[in-house]
């Protein structure tokens, strides 16, 4: 009886490490020569709590960054952050403004709502998320997060604004 006991709790523990947890990161760069590429592992995103955005309180929000990408030769004037976030099951992401930025994020795993609202914060709409899901969100646009039964997992991907 103790093995299925055992069991279950490394599961459990494994579950609730879980979301500090991500995959390796590799970033395929040329050598100093400019002719080889070469695969350079890099730190996993170290998540860090999100208590509140704008004064009005996350529950079980977690953010942090995979990977940036600074200004490079393409553009000069922009970069690339890749994020990765979680939210809790029954976790909510308080209505916020997004970024003067184009972000993409895709949904590893998890189910909910995002809702859709005014720059009052007023809801006028919703939509339903789903694992493999990809949400592109123009600059500057209100919205919210209400997580269903099971932990949200995601990426996200933006590019920095132009620097004046």
């Amino acid at each position: 009886m103790r093995g299925p006991i055992h069991g279950l709790c490394a599961v459990l523990a494994l579950a609730i490490a879980a979301p500090a947890l991500a995959g390796d990161l590799t970033s395929i760069e040329l050598d100093p020569s400019g002719k080889i590429a070469v695969a350079v592992k890099k730190d996993s995103a170290k998540l860090s709590p999100i208590p509140d955005i704008g004064g009005i309180a996350n529950k079980g929000f977690t953010y942090g960054a995979v990977h940036r990408v600074a200004p490079n030769s393409i553009d000069i004037s922009k970069g690339i952050n890749v994020m990765r976030g979680h939210v809790d099951a029954k976790g909510s992401i308080a209505v916020h403004e997004g970024p003067n930025q184009v972000y993409v994020l895709y949904v590893i795993s998890g189910t909910g709502k995002m809702t859709l609202n005014d720059k009052d914060g007023k809801q006028y709409g919703d939509i339903t998320y789903k694992p493999d899901d990809v949400i592109l969100f123009s600059p500057n646009t209100w919205h919210g997060w209400v997580n269903g039964d099971t932990p949200f997992e995601f990426f996200g991907f933006d590019m920095q604004a132009a620097q004046k």
